[in-house]
């Protein structure tokens, strides 16, 4: 385990990319660092540091339990499931000090669908809660404020059909995908997922990356 601390610098490093600023020879590993910068335990944390990941800036990674592909079924209801997101080694209020001194976040988010809709005859089954609890509509690809209920494809145009703004609402039997990163650091770590339509004849498999 590397401390995040520089010679001449008191303080621990508030990111993996303070530290390569810092140190541009820093390798990837796990660190501690102090995303608040005012030292005791918490807020200091343990993370990982990519160092190659986007150019090399230095990329912090956070772990959790819900990164594996996870099969959903026999929930017919909206939102009817319901899966927490637990954070390797550290606490939400610690990932949020984490987001506001990071000059981007992200999480890739996916929702693989056979017969399993994210909305359905202006019924939302399916989102995601923000780190403050806030039931959050759009998806993967899409920006927040774009409109309610919005997958990638529904912001470029690329769904199946023209009335539709996911991918899985074409709800045709079909494997289908709606996928990609979620950006706003201002909601970001993701805190749970819901997820409905999955009843015993419909298919629904979820997958969150790490938080970076």
């Amino acid at each position: 385990m590397g401390m995040a601390r520089y010679t001449g610098y008191p303080a621990l490093a508030r990111s993996c990319s303070a530290l390569k600023q810092i140190d541009p020879a820093a390798q990837s590993g796990s660190y501690i660092i102090d995303p608040d910068g005012e030292g005791g335990f918490p807020p200091l944390f343990n993370v990982t540091c990519d160092m190659s990941d986007k150019n090399g800036v230095g990329v912090t990674v956070i772990g959790h339990d819900s990164e594996t592909r996870m099969l959903v079924k026999g929930c017919n209801g909206p939102g009817c499931y319901s899966r927490d997101v637990h954070y390797t080694g550290t606490s939400l209020s610690q990932l949020a000090n984490l987001a506001k001194v990071s000059l981007h976040c992200e999480q890739f988010i996916k929702y693989e669908c056979q017969s399993s809709s994210i909305v359905w005859q202006n019924r939302t089954f399916a989102w995601w809660v923000s780190r403050d609890d806030i039931k959050m509509n759009y998806w993967g690809g899409a920006s927040p404020g774009k409109g309610d209920q919005i997958c990638a494809c529904g912001m470029n145009n690329t769904c199946p059909k023209p009335d539709i703004v996911c991918n899985c609402d074409n709800n045709d039997g079909v494997l289908r995908e709606d996928s990609g990163l979620l950006t706003d650091k201002k909601s970001l770590p993701v805190k749970q997922l819901r997820f409905g339509d999955t009843g015993e004849a419909f298919i629904l498999w979820e997958s969150l990356s790490a938080m970076a």
